[in-house]
């Protein structure tokens, strides 16, 4: 009988310059789904520009040394393909979607993005100022406000999970130039770097000729290692408040460190725990009192969201009407104390355990959903066989795991609290 493992149908290879590709045959239909990084995300740029990566990553489809943007746009498009660019806190996420027989052309496209950008000077004014524009209009979100406070209260500037005031950030973007997109993209962009996906309807042979034929001669910088030191929890809870004009409701952002990542060994343990919590707004703990049974929200949720490469934030966020604030809080918090004192249920476990398997078991009925379990398992240096190992590794967690993370993980007491919003300013 064949093995239809993962890890046995899965083909690795590294090509002379440093490029890795995985390669995994799924003939059901005509198509292939590609997924990818290079390391060359904000925790790269210098720290009085971190928007540089972003706008690094987003020129490179604008133009390179043999076709313009829209003439890139126009090839792909014409065949129904998609090509995908865009820079996240640590790495460049690439991803692709075509009929197999478009592949050399999606091939061709991404190498001639990666290698050849010329970053013209009037797409990149254009890209600053919708980026201003959005960075302004999010500022009129309640959410996006206590979400950055937040940040800026727990982590120390220079972290890559603060957030800079939106001025300080529209300051970087209004003076960057040209010059300092080549500059940055010499540094951190090389063949060591990218690691790319293969999922569909195609032949690994034939595929890897082509990316060789691409990408081969390709050199570039090797790519710097992530050293993130864990931020520590702080020494007592603190609150603060950001007030808006004419909000109906305000936002509720409940934070501190996580001291979570990806490759802790509890990590799994800590979703669950999590998901148990406040995952959705409409089955955890804090959706069923704080939603359904008090009436205090239409949504609440609880998030490890950052927990990967780096330990970002642990968060509880609500949105209430102003004279349910105080209320809201301190129900919250309470809540999180009970879970605490009292551990997970085994009934939530077992909800929680079969929720995760199934999504994680649909999420895998596509080449896309594929490709992208095989780059995380790249990613975080676990292997490609860590995707057939995961469903047993959540089936055998029992209460006490959880119970361990809960402790570990949840820690109400020493919270960062912001209110953002339309409310009395004598509370």
């Amino acid at each position: 009988m064949t093995d239809q493992t993962f890890a046995a149908r899965t083909r690795k290879v590294r090509l002379a310059n440093g490029m890795t590709l995985l390669l995994l045959e799924n003939p059901a239909n005509p198509t292939v789904s590609m997924s990818g990084y290079l390391w060359a995300g904000s925790w790269y740029a210098p720290s009085d520009n971190e928007a540089l990566s972003t706008l690094t990553a987003s020129m490179l489809n604008k133009g390179t040394r043999k076709r313009t943007k829209l003439e890139i746009a126009e090839s792909l498009e014409s065949r129904g393909a998609r090509l995908g660019i865009s820079a996240n806190t640590f790495t460049v996420s690439l991803s692709a979607l075509s009929l197999t027989r478009d592949m050399p052309l999606i091939i061709s496209t991404l190498a001639e993005e990666l290698r050849e950008p010329v970053f013209p000077a009037d797409e990149l004014e254009k890209l600053k100022q919708r980026i201003i524009a959005s960075i302004r209009e999010d500022q009129d979100e309640t959410r996006v406000r206590a979400y950055e406070r937040m940040t800026q209260l727990v982590f120390p500037a220079g972290n890559p999970f603060y957030c800079h005031p939106a001025e300080t950030v529209i300051e970087q973007v209004e003076k960057t130039g040209v010059e300092d997109l080549r500059q940055f993209y010499e540094t951190h962009y090389g063949p060591e770097s990218v690691v790319l996906t293969f999922v569909g309807d195609h032949v690994p042979d034939e595929l890897i000729t082509l990316v060789d034929q691409s990408f081969g001669d390709w050199r570039g910088p090797a790519p710097r290692e992530v050293n993130l030191d864990e931020t520590p929890l702080a020494p007592r809870s603190t609150r603060d408040h950001i007030q808006m004009k004419d909000k109906a409701n305000c936002d509720i952002v409940i934070g501190h460190a996580s001291r979570l990542r990806r490759t802790n060994p509890d990590y799994l343990a800590a979703i669950i725990a999590n998901r148990a919590l406040g995952q959705s707004t409409l089955s955890s703990r804090l959706g069923l009192k704080v939603r359904d049974e008090m009436g205090l929200t239409y949504g609440i949720n609880s998030s490890f969201s950052e927990s990967g490469i780096g330990d970002g934030p642990f968060t509880i966020g609500v949105t209430v009407s102003p004279d349910n604030i105080d209320l809201a809080i301190d129900t919250t918090l309470g809540i999180v104390d009970e879970y605490i004192s009292g551990g997970i249920s085994e009934e939530e476990l077992r909800d929680e355990q079969s929720s995760f398997s199934g999504s994680y078991k649909i999420g895998l009925a596509t080449n896309s959903g594929m490709a992208s379990q095989i780059v995380n398992s790249e990613l975080y240096g676990f292997g490609v066989g860590y995707i057939d190992e995961l469903p047993a590794q959540i089936a055998a967690l029992d209460k006490a795991a959880i119970d361990d993370a809960i402790r570990k993980y949840f820690h109400p007491e020493v919270a960062t609290i912001v209110i953002a919003g339309t409310f009395d300013d004598n509370r």
